[in-house]
């Protein structure tokens, strides 16, 4: 026996009840090929009279209705109702998440078959296994390919441990033309050819994880004519590749295919593939809107400086741990007066001068004057200075943001007068994000809200040193405007105080706060206020 993780989501039980004591009948003429399909002609028993049928085949559209609405804690509930729930249940789902056991041989793979059978009308599938063996990825990849509900996806997350063969791939793909979205862990030997038989992907990520790739392995891509061959464009849009090395293979091909990318991240690379791949990187660069570099170090200063020379519509810049301090001032001074948004984690590699590039005139004409940055992210960025701040506050660019996070930037605590000087400097400042600075006092907070009373946005999250004041102050300043508060992992904050702001403030609809925080007072206050409380939810990427 292989046992089978399913997660799924739907309705409210109210509801349900509602529906079941209706007391309907199972039906014996099913109205369409989706509810014959859902109900497979199973039993049940049988009204008399011409619309018997019709009455069941809207009971069970009606029940299917309730079920897409139903929490995932629910599901499982309602399977245990009749055989005809369950199968009304899974005709239901559109998307579903399954965790396979660790098993030796083909099984998981047989019992991953046997399960889709049942769910006919799957849009999204996750698919994640522990301690796959070799070969047994191409096993579970081939059994996705052959659900009945194959041709429907759109988005697939095949995650196991071991890497999947481009023999499978290309077996597999047709079958999956459909799909829109593709997140996979590895593939061995690295090769991306089978990416033309999916005419539909937009979006694509590879982990190349490190338990499955030991070796820079050859690739039957290499050999593609390079640059005399006409590649056709592939559709996608976003990539993300996570593991890459300066010796994979393969990586030249994708990129000459890759000309109408708008989004790129790379997690944890050292390179971009190695010969002519190093030459076919830059023309993937033109039409980037967002460029993402998690832990490169080794390679952020080549892209950043093929960035300045050929993202010309870039508008977003996200380094985090790891960059080039030079290749990120020059890249500040050809582009940043086109980027909407720049998210920079760089503990060793940001200075002032940094800063101060951000906030100075363009050097080269052609920029589009409506561009403007609006939102900076800046976290651990231990060597910046308050100097370096006010100066850039200052500048036309600097009172124009409307997004400032100073996330766990000592700045912050080293200077008390600095947040207010920047609350007005940055008249336009709508969205703040002060997290992880545990130091921060009542005082300085309340200083700097009485000049800060447009924000629809404060995030204070493990700001250890914040009590209840602060809410109060908040409130004052800010009760008439603020829809979103992280006051979670702030221990001297008291109920009392977070209770009264929930009550008081006009336009808030969602507070995070740690599920033990939360007390029946401010379940009624919320409830009654239609607003969301909470621990903060996963930020959900493209993949």
């Amino acid at each position: 026996m292989v046992g089978l993780e399913v997660t799924g989501g739907r309705t409210s039980t109210t509801s349900l009840m509602v529906v079941a004591a209706g007391g309907f009948s199972a039906p014996t003429a099913p109205t369409s090929s989706r509810h014959a399909a859902a109900v497979g002609g199973g039993g049940g028993f049988r009204r008399p009279g011409c619309y018997a049928g019709t009455d069941a085949a809207l009971c069970d559209d009606l029940l299917q209705e309730v079920f897409r609405l139903l929490p995932p804690a629910a599901a499982p509930a309602v399977s245990l109702v009749s055989r005809r729930w369950l199968s009304l249940l899974r005709a239901s789902t559109s998307s579903l998440t399954l965790r396979l056991p660790a098993s030796s041989d083909a099984a998981a793979a047989a019992a991953l078959a046997a399960l889709l059978s049942h769910y006919p009308f799957l849009s999204a599938l996750t698919v994640v296994s522990a301690a796959t063996p070799a070969g047994d990825a191409d096993a579970v990849l081939l059994a996705v390919a052959a659900a009945p509900s194959a041709a429907r996806f759109s988005t697939l997350r095949l995650l196991p441990d071991s890497a999947v063969s481009p023999a499978a791939l290309l077996a597999a793909c047709p079958a999956l033309s459909g799909l829109t979205s593709l997140h996979v862990t590895a593939v061995r030997p690295l090769s991306f050819r089978w990416l033309e038989l999916l005419p539909r992907l937009k979006s694509f990520a590879l982990v190349n994880s490190a338990a499955s790739v030991d070796h820079a392995g050859s690739s039957s891509d290499d050999a593609d004519g390079g640059e005399a061959e006409a590649a056709a464009a592939l559709p996608l849009e976003r990539l993300s590749l996570c593991g890459i090395r300066s010796g994979d293979r393969g990586l030249g091909w994708l990129w000459r295919r890759c000309g109408s990318l708008k989004w790129l991240q790379l997690r944890a690379c050292d390179g971009t593939g190695d010969g002519p791949a190093s030459l076919a990187f830059a023309g993937c660069l033109s039409g980037l809107l967002a460029l993402e570099l998690r832990a490169c170090r080794a390679v952020a200063d080549r892209v950043l400086l093929l960035a300045a020379d050929h993202c010309h519509a870039l508008t977003s810049l996200l380094v985090y741990d790891g960059g080039s301090s030079e290749a990120l001032h020059r890249f500040i001074q050809q582009r940043a007066a086109g980027l909407h948004t720049l998210d920079l984690r760089l503990p060793l590699d940001l200075h002032n001068d940094h800063l101060l590039a951000i906030g100075a005139e363009p050097i080269q004409g052609g920029q589009d004057p409506k561009h403007s940055l609006a939102a900076l992210r800046l976290q651990s960025c231990v060597l910046i200075t308050g100097d370096g701040l006010r100066s850039l506050a200052r500048t036309a660019i600097g009172a124009g943001i409307e997004e400032l996070a100073l996330v766990s930037c000592d700045v912050v605590e080293r200077e008390p007068g600095l947040l207010t000087f920047l609350s007005q400097s940055m008249r336009c400042l709508r969205r703040l994000d002060l997290s992880y600075n545990e130091t921060l006092s009542d005082k300085v907070v309340g200083a700097m809200l009485s000049s800060c009373r447009n924000l629809v946005d404060i995030r204070l999250r493990g700001c250890r040193g914040l009590t209840g004041g602060s809410l109060v102050s908040l409130l004052r300043h800010c009760g008439h405007s603020l829809e979103i508060l992280d006051i979670s992992r702030c221990p001297s904050i008291a109920v009392g105080n977070v209770e009264l702001f929930a009550q008081r403030a006009t336009r808030l609809n969602h507070m995070i706060i740690e599920e033990s925080a939360i007390s029946e007072e401010l379940k009624a206050i919320a409830q009654k206020k239609g607003m969301k409380i909470g621990s903060l939810l996963p930020c959900e990427g493209p993949f």
